[in-house]
């Protein structure tokens, strides 16, 4: 297994901020603003204070805490959740879950929409298994998206892992190791904007980053550099989440399969109490014409139970 590190001019972590502070300090913070800003028609002070309290008595919701974002272990915690701690109520850790911590991961609509596109990214990318493949991820996160896949039978395919966070790559080093994958699998530090290869990979599979940069001239580039990449005919799965009713009057979310209570949490932890940096919510559609004019064609859009987190399968003209 190698470790390549491209030179980054600009560190760029969107997803999530770094906080030097206690997490006591923090909290002290956050309830000290709480407190000034006093209660909102829709969420009472003490709510609020509650919430917090809840938060920081399980390791997730501290990190949200001190960093108001989610980075590639938090995010594969939420989405291996579903497989074990809803049916047994005990982390991969053994840590008996709260209740608060339990309900908040089997009902908030980003978390469970989450979930539910991680399974539709594991099939599609799983579709793409054969001899000779290539397959990327980026942001890779723990890159379990790619490492968790049946290889059976396939004697020759190549993994590759990039991220602008060292954290990340190093546990998806470990968790390749737990795979029994070293030997496949290299990874690189890059900014995704910078990203180096060019016609090298048959998949490349990249969720998130679309969600915390607001400019449409940007994520166009983005997705340049992802076609770049790919192989004539080569495949790319990624995803966006849509913005809710209350920020867009054509929203598309199916309130049917959405927990109104969790969605009443949602919006008081997210929006009042984290601020979470959510900058670039768009509409499936809107995706994909910046695919579009990016270069890709054939795409298809498979959406989650209430539409709020839709993936996206474009293909490069071979």
């Amino acid at each position: 297994m190698m470790t390549k590190t491209q030179k980054i001019n600009e560190q760029r972590m969107l997803s999530h901020k770094q906080q030097n502070q206690t997490i006591e300090q923090t909290i002290e913070q956050l309830k000290q603003k709480i407190r000034q800003v006093g209660n909102k028609p829709h969420v009472t002070v003490e709510e609020q204070l509650h919430i917090v309290d809840e938060l920081a008595q399980f390791p997730l919701g501290k990190f949200w805490l001190q960093n108001r974002g989610t980075d590639g272990y938090w995010t594969d915690y939420m989405i291996q959740h579903q497989y074990q701690g809803r049916m047994t109520g005990i982390d991969p850790q053994g840590r008996e879950l709260t209740a608060f911590e339990k309900a908040f991961l089997d009902k908030i609509p980003f978390v469970v929409a989450t979930q539910q596109r991680a399974t539709h990214f594991t099939k599609v990318i799983q579709s793409q298994v054969k001899e000779g493949a290539v397959l990327g991820s980026l942001p890779c996160g723990l890159m379990r998206d790619l490492l968790s896949l049946d290889f059976s039978g396939i004697k020759d395919f190549q993994l590759v892992g990039m991220d602008i966070d060292p954290q990340s790559l190093e546990l998806a080093q470990k968790l390749a190791e737990n795979y029994e994958l070293s030997n496949r699998v290299q990874f690189y530090q890059v900014d995704a904007w910078k990203q180096p290869f060019q016609e090298h990979f048959t998949l490349l599979a990249s969720n998130g980053l679309n969600v915390y940069e607001p400019n449409d001239e940007k994520i166009v580039e983005l997705y340049r550099q992802l076609f770049k990449a790919l192989v004539p005919g080569g495949v790319l799965v990624t995803s966006v989440i849509t913005s809710p009713p209350n920020l867009d009057p054509d929203s598309a979310w199916d309130f049917s399969q959405i927990d109104a209570e969790a969605m009443r949490l949602q919006n008081i932890l997210f929006s009042d109490i984290l601020n979470f940096d959510f900058k670039g919510l768009r509409s499936a559609s809107t995706t994909q014409s910046q695919l579009q004019i990016a270069g890709f064609e054939e795409i298809e859009v498979i959406g989650d139970a209430a539409r709020v987190f839709p993936t996206l399968v474009v293909r490069k003209p071979a």
